[in-house]
């Protein structure tokens, strides 16, 4: 059995990480789910009413939601017990430098608990992440559904680079969470036995 590794999910808005990070929960229930959602939704909802307040956010608004990430983080590193496995996912973009923040803060986490880090880049062509990331259930998220956006990200920005020896890039366009689940436990347990 699988233990003290943490799989990070990256990927445009709409590529489906928590689908997939819910997929793999479900395939390796001794695997936690852990979306920044639900970390952040309560000082969102107390700052705005949509996803349109993360374009709204001041320094004072983004440092709140740093210190709730920091809080999970730290829960992570600190509290957890050593053999537990963890999917993370996130929108990381190559470039920004709050992501390449937040994936430093990811692998101090991921080290002091002396855990194997997995970045795992999720790729989708465009068609399909347009499609995807209008899906009505994103908004209960504060998740984007900003079809223009997507296209801009799409055409400017590329899923963000770990550089890390074990990163897997995934093209997920035509393929179910099931099975897109099942591909990254493959390369996770090929890790393990390396």
């Amino acid at each position: 059995m699988l233990t003290n590794n943490i799989i990070l999910l990256t990927g445009i808005a709409g590529s489906g990480k928590m689908t997939i990070g819910k997929a793999i929960v479900k395939q390796h229930p001794e695997f936690k789910l852990i979306t920044t959602d639900p970390w952040v939704e309560p000082i969102l909802k107390l700052l705005g009413d949509n996803e349109q307040v993360w374009w709204s956010l001041d320094e004072k608004g983004w440092k709140a939601i740093n210190q709730s990430l920091d809080v999970m983080l730290y829960t992570v590193s600190e509290v957890c017990p050593k053999e537990t496995n963890f999917v993370i996912t996130s929108e990381m973009l190559a470039g920004n430098p709050y992501h390449q923040n937040y994936f430093d803060r990811i692998v101090m986490a991921a080290k002091k608990r002396g855990a194997k880090l997995i970045p795992v880049r999720l790729i989708c062509d465009l068609e399909e992440l347009l499609k995807r990331v209008q899906s009505s259930d994103r908004s209960a998220y504060f998740k984007t559904q900003d079809v223009k956006l997507i296209q801009k990200r799409f055409s400017e920005e590329k899923v963000f680079f770990s550089k890390m020896p074990n990163e897997l890039t995934l093209d997920i366009t035509e393929l179910t969470p099931d099975n897109v689940a099942r591909k990254i436990m493959e390369w996770v347990a090929n890790i393990r036995d390396a």
